[in-house]
């Protein structure tokens, strides 16, 4: 698989992504969205719900980084951006402006998974195809509205099961969550879950909220270390990875234990100049660069070829024999995993 790694802006806050969550659902392959184009190329409008942090600047960064080459190559003709702040009913009527104006797909990153459905079907029954990235899935299905969803449950999982073979099947750990009663708390708590059944003999001996924060991350933890016995490793949601690393070394842990990482440019900074030698984990994180891939799927969409309703987004991974390339990272930036067109038909597209 080809692969390029990008540095993204991202702010430590993690509200941003971690609204991302999802799984879909529905039907597994959608009926042939093929239109005919002006012969310029289609006409994508894209929705976001937010663009006040670096996260969906950077998705919007790689989506018209993406779109020039598309322009280059006769696919796409025009791309129109438009922000929700986060409000419905400003999506909707985005959503409604951009079928009166005859664009042949919208992508949108909701800002709900139910408060758009009217407007979604607005756009099916106007012949439109949706493509829902980043905060779906939403609660709506039909032939035309293709799904690109981050697992959280599965990210957590990996990240857990990497941290349990760190630790060699053995020991405490600490779980540092978001925000009580969000969907991705949950769904990541859940991956948690499902990896330690695996793992009997680990054992989470804290669970602490930090809304995905660094500095609430280090305070808790700092309160939290001294009353508990040795820990053996550490899995968070992200936003606080590096602070984790802190808040061992003011502890006065010599070994830190396995931290899951975030893929923050803070914490793969540090692991490849500063962590102790040899010190193994996994960092991972999900991809602004949905929003490029976003287009690629579209141009197929509507070229008619075989893509499934419900797609999974994979999520960046780093290991310890690529941490060297992310050495110089600023601290919020972010790792981003781009993929080339064949691969996205490949490996993406199918569906689950």
């Amino acid at each position: 698989m080809k692969k390029k790694v990008i540095a993204a802006l991202m702010c430590a806050v993690l509200v941003l992504g971690m609204t991302a969550c999802g799984s879909s659902s529905g039907s597994s392959e959608g009926s042939s969205a093929k239109k005919e184009s002006s012969g310029d190329g289609y006409k994508i409008g894209f929705t976001d719900n937010y663009n006040g942090n670096s996260y969906h600047q950077s998705m919007e960064k790689h989506m018209q980084k993406v779109t020039d080459e598309l322009k280059k190559s006769g696919d796409i003709s025009e791309l129109t951006i438009a922000e929700a702040n986060q409000d419905a009913a400003t999506q909707i009527s985005q959503i409604e402006d951009f079928v009166m104006q005859g664009y042949d797909l919208i992508v949108l990153d909701p800002c709900s998974t139910s408060s758009l459905n009217s407007a979604v079907q607005e756009a099916c029954d106007a012949g439109i195809p949706v493509l829902v990235i980043n905060d779906g899935p939403i609660d709506y299905e039909n032939d035309l509205v293709y799904q690109l969803s981050f697992d959280f449950t599965e990210l957590a999982y990996t990240l857990t099961k990497e941290v349990c073979d760190q630790i060699g099947g053995n020991g405490n750990i600490i779980e540092l969550r978001g925000t009580a009663g969000t969907t991705c708390d949950t769904q990541m708590h859940d991956g948690v879950l499902k990896a330690l059944k695996e793992y009997p003999d680990v054992k989470i001996v804290s669970e602490i909220y930090t809304d995905w924060t660094g500095s609430k991350a280090q305070s808790e933890l700092n309160s939290v270390l001294p009353t508990l016995d040795k820990v053996d490793g550490l899995v968070t949601q992200g936003g606080d990875a590096y602070a984790a690393v802190q808040a061992f070394k003011s502890a006065g842990y010599t070994e830190l234990p396995a931290i899951a990482g975030d893929n923050r440019g803070s914490f793969l900074s540090w692991w490849a100049k500063d962590a102790p030698e040899g010190y193994k984990t996994i960092s991972g994180a999900s991809n602004p660069w949905c929003a490029g891939m976003a287009m690629y799927i579209a141009v197929d969409i509507l070229n008619g070829e075989d893509v499934a309703n419900n797609m999974d987004c994979p999520f960046g991974y780093v290991k310890a024999d690529d941490v060297a390339e992310y050495a110089d990272m600023g601290e919020d930036e972010v790792a981003s995993i781009s993929y080339d067109w064949d691969t996205i038909k490949s490996d993406i597209e199918p569906g689950k």
